[in-house]
């Protein structure tokens, strides 16, 4: 700053940014007084409180928040230069008042110019007493003048405090990035070939990086691991870090301190250099460089990426000298990742990490049960198999509970008796120490965690995919299904094929992965069919109801169809599957905003597999075909149009047997082969699958009313209950016949 200029300080104008500054400080406090250093670290922690400023203009609320954070960064350093200035001073002695004047003047002679304002320590009378008023001002803040007794500094508990925070705030200050040297390695399981690609990958970069100077060979610069939340991703860097016998020095801290950027990652990259061959990492990379143009995006995140790409370009420049630098990312979100730090030069190599399947899954198990005491009657097949779509630190949270689900069980070994919980508890609130001095060498936790200790945890778990859109694999078998056999050969042929015999479709050159429409009355089995397939597959199976995808926001739809099938990418072998996918992906000529325009190319773009649609299957259905863009229907999309008809007489027998087996535990042969002749009564003609359904829920109803009036007569429905449903149930499809000339079109 020239001289004679005075910086201005920063005021909080309006109300706005006083309740700002009061929320922030309550925040702060329940989150163990750690400050806020960015706009959107604020901007998100108050949108998941209960302040009413949530509902306040996102735009207004950030610059409310950029001027509170600029006091409440001003308030800091008032606060460090008055604690430098207090515990700088120095005692008067009354044997030195003699050479006073000489010592100052001295002392001005000799003193070099601060470098920056940090090295200042000695603020002018006039800001000194600034600082006192300010602080005195400030609601809660305690003067730090140190008490002098006798020309002596008081050894109180002041001058501990205040040592211990001018300490911290040294440590804080230079712990902007941090540099590991992780000794021992990482337990990983389930993450297969990823793992050892970028192990294999990493040592061949940084242990042979002269043999990539000899021949001449470009070297990749940076690598983004994708994958959801839990996935391990800063394990598995970890872990090959350690293998490598490599440092890692981590860039989070200086991309949370937007004015020390610059500086502090310089000094990161310096560390790596000077320690090559080394790791530069950045976790959750897209909440620090997000894509030009997002909710999420602002000068900051402009900044780091420029600042990213420069040390990058150093790292380039650095060609044929020792030692060589790798940046590693990770990400949760890749599609908010700005594209600028995904060419070449920077993080050129994307690796997928997928959601665990069963052989995954049982390989995390293995690892994090490896030092455990298991029940003999534990099986982590079975536990592999019951928690589908879980990831690894879910699998290691529901292992953690299942052992404090098993310490909760405390017995008598020697007598082999359950402790009374009541009395433990009773002991607890009555502070009864004798109680537990007594108890302290009869009771232990039950050792092995038992399976049904799994089973208890697992069944209250929801694990987090399963919030965004999976869900399990549906209980739904073909016994439960009824007829529709021409529907059942060609999903066979179209996903369970590709899914279980990969290798022969390709030979046979069927590559590209098939998408199927159902289409008929409503009622028919569509849904059921889908869940029987996904089921017989194992496949992941994401349900999608189509308005859940539309957004009034401008580009928020296409947004979710892209994070849609990238959720699916993740967790292949995956099956989509869109309920009335009419509602989302009208024709373009007859609609009426560009919005649904805008659906219908952001699905198409995903379903011509730009993106690699491996291993994802679409499944959509409909009742009205006519209504869905024609686009949708053609070949490589969903080119494969199936119409589900009305049962016929022999079908609406299977499927009332079917209904029933599913309703009815051990039923008898008798009443099995009664219901062929209710299924081809004339009084179902036309009847759909939804509609036998409610004819055995009028027949169970009218059973259900005659035992009630007689528990001596029997529980099976006889044909009085048949003849009250027969009586009482009406055809759902009024039209059948405009279905089936629509299939003619088609």
């Amino acid at each position: 700053m020239p001289p004679g200029m005075v910086k201005s300080r920063v005021s909080l104008r309006s109300r706005i940014e006083r309740d700002v500054y009061t929320v922030l400080k309550q925040l702060e406090t329940a989150n163990g007084c750690r400050p806020f250093k960015t706009i959107t670290t604020a901007y998100d922690a108050i949108q998941r409180s209960n302040s009413s400023l949530k509902r306040q203009k996102k735009r207004i609320l950030e610059d409310a928040i950029d001027r509170v954070l600029l006091f409440r960064k001003q308030e800091a350093d008032d606060s460090s230069d008055s604690e430098a200035a207090i515990e700088e001073a120095e005692p008067e002695k009354p044997e030195d008042e003699r050479f006073l004047l000489n010592r100052q003047m001295t002392k001005l002679w000799h003193q070099d110019p601060p470098a920056n304002k940090a090295e200042s320590t000695e603020p002018s009378p006039a800001k000194k007493r600034r600082i006192q008023a300010d602080t005195e001002d400030i609601p809660g803040q305690t003067s730090a003048v140190e008490t002098v007794v006798n020309g002596n500094v008081s050894e109180g508990p002041s001058s501990v405090q205040k040592q211990d925070k001018q300490q911290m705030r040294k440590t804080q200050k230079a712990s902007r990035f941090t540099v590991e040297h992780i000794d021992e390695e990482v337990p990983l399981g389930g993450l297969g070939e990823v793992y050892g690609d970028l192990l294999e990958h990493g040592y061949r970069l940084l242990r042979f990086a002269n043999y990539y100077e000899e021949n001449g060979w470009d070297r990749t610069t940076g690598i983004l691991l994708s994958g959801p939340c839990g996935m391990g991703k800063r394990s598995l860097v970890k872990n090959v870090a350690s293998m490598l016998g490599v440092p890692l020095v981590s860039l989070n801290g200086c991309l949370e301190d937007p004015e020390r950027m610059e500086k502090s990652m310089t000094e990161a990259f310096d560390a790596a250099i000077a320690q090559a061959p080394s790791i530069v990492f950045i976790g959750e990379i897209d909440q620090y460089m997000s894509k030009t143009g997002s909710s999420n995006h602002n000068e900051h995140h402009s900044k780091a990426i420029r600042l990213f790409t420069q040390q990058m370009q150093r790292l380039k420049h650095r060609r044929g000298e020792d030692g060589y630098v790798l940046a590693v990312a990770t990400t949760s979100k890749i599609a908010d990742v700005d594209q600028a730090i995904l060419k070449t030069g920077l993080l050129e190599v994307t690796k997928q990490l997928k959601v665990p399947d069963y052989e995954a899954r049982q390989d995390i198990l293995q690892t994090v049960t490896k030092k455990k005491t298991l029940a003999e009657d534990v099986d982590l097949g079975e536990i592999a198999r019951i928690t589908h779509g879980f990831v690894a630190a879910e699998l290691v949270l529901i292992t953690k509970l299942a052992t404090e689900l098993a310490a909760k069980c405390i017995s008598d070994d020697a007598e082999a008796t359950d402790v009374c919980m009541s009395e433990i508890k009773s002991a607890i609130l009555s502070g009864n120490r004798d109680f537990f001095s007594t108890m302290r060498p009869r009771i232990r936790p039950r050792a092995p965690v038992s399976m049904e200790d799994f089973k208890s945890v697992i069944k209250d778990f929801t694990p987090s995919l399963r919030k965004e859109g999976f869900t399990v694999i549906p209980n739904v078998t073909w016994d439960q299904v009824g007829a529709l056999d021409k529907a059942r050969k060609q999903l066979h042929m179209s996903i369970i094929g590709p899914i279980k015999r990969p290798q022969v479709y390709k030979e046979f050159g069927l590559k590209q992965t098939a998408g199927i429409l159902l289409w008929g009355p409503p009622g028919c089995g569509k849904t059921l069919v889908a869940q029987a397939i996904a089921n017989e597959a194992k496949a992941s199976f994401i349900l999608i109801n189509g308005p859940e995808l539309l957004n009034k926001y401008v580009g928020e739809s296409e947004r979710a169809v892209r994070e849609l099938f990238q959720r699916a990418r993740s967790s292949t072998p995956c099956i989509l599957f869109f309920d009335e996918i009419d509602s989302i992906v009208p024709p373009r000529a007859n609609s009426s905003t560009d919005s649904g325009a805008r659906v219908v190319n952001a699905l198409l773009t995903e379903l011509d597999g730009a993106q690699d649609r491996t291993g994802v299957y679409v499944i959509g259905t409909t009742n009205r075909p006519e209504m869905i863009d024609e686009a949708i229907l053609r070949p490589g999309r969903l080119g494969v149009q199936l119409f589900i008809d009305l049962p016929t007489p022999s079908e609406r027998v299977d499927i009332l047997r079917a209904i029933y087996r599913t309703r009815h535990e051990n039923p008898s042969p008798v009443a099995m082969e009664g219901l062929s002749s209710v299924a081809q009564d004339p009084r179902c003609a036309n009847f759909s699958g939804a509609d036998l359904s409610g004819l055995h829920a009028k027949a169970a109803e009218s059973a259900l009313e005659r035992w009630m009036q007689d528990e001596t007569s029997s529980k099976e429905m006889i044909e009085a209950d048949w003849e009250f449903a027969l009586a009482n149930t009406r055809a759902s499809v009024r039209d059948p016949a405009s279905y089936r000339e629509r299939d003619m079109i088609i």
